[in-house]
């Protein structure tokens, strides 16, 4: 009988670890606090790399995208509060603006970073030639 419960034991451990593991792997999107982090897209290309952001309902005018510590933060206002009713465990939850942090690979040559915004869509794209070496 003590062989079986430590069998059941051993099981119970192992799923304990895999479930640890794959809340590791995902990341939180929004906070309590109103903080949405939008969908990001990297690509790399042979002389440059290219980071997309997809921002609905975002007041472009309000883009702020700076570079710290290797990492490109995005912050954006939301033209208006975004409001859900029985989000999860919560009553309710107000949206007000996008974060999100991008890291850089380290032969990115942020001094000639371009930043093009599409309104209508309401998607950045934020361009990184790689320095030449």
């Amino acid at each position: 009988m003590e062989e079986f419960f430590e069998r059941i034991r051993r099981r119970m451990k192992e799923l304990i670890d895999e479930l640890s593991e794959e809340f590791e792997r995902t990341s939180i999107m929004w906070t309590p606090d109103g903080i949405l982090e939008p969908l990001v897209s990297f690509n790399e290309y042979p002389d440059k790399y290219e980071v997309i952001v997809d921002l609905p309902y975002a007041d472009l005018n309000a883009l702020s995208i700076t570079i710290k510590h290797g990492k490109l933060i995005i912050e954006c206002s939301l033209r208006r509060e975004i409001r859900f009713e029985r989000w999860g465990a919560y009553r309710e939850v107000k949206f007000h603006r996008y974060r999100t942090m991008v890291k850089i690979p380290d032969d990115a040559d942020i001094d000639n970073m371009a930043v093009e915004k599409d309104e209508y869509k309401r998607v950045i794209r934020i361009i990184l030639p790689k320095k030449r070496i």
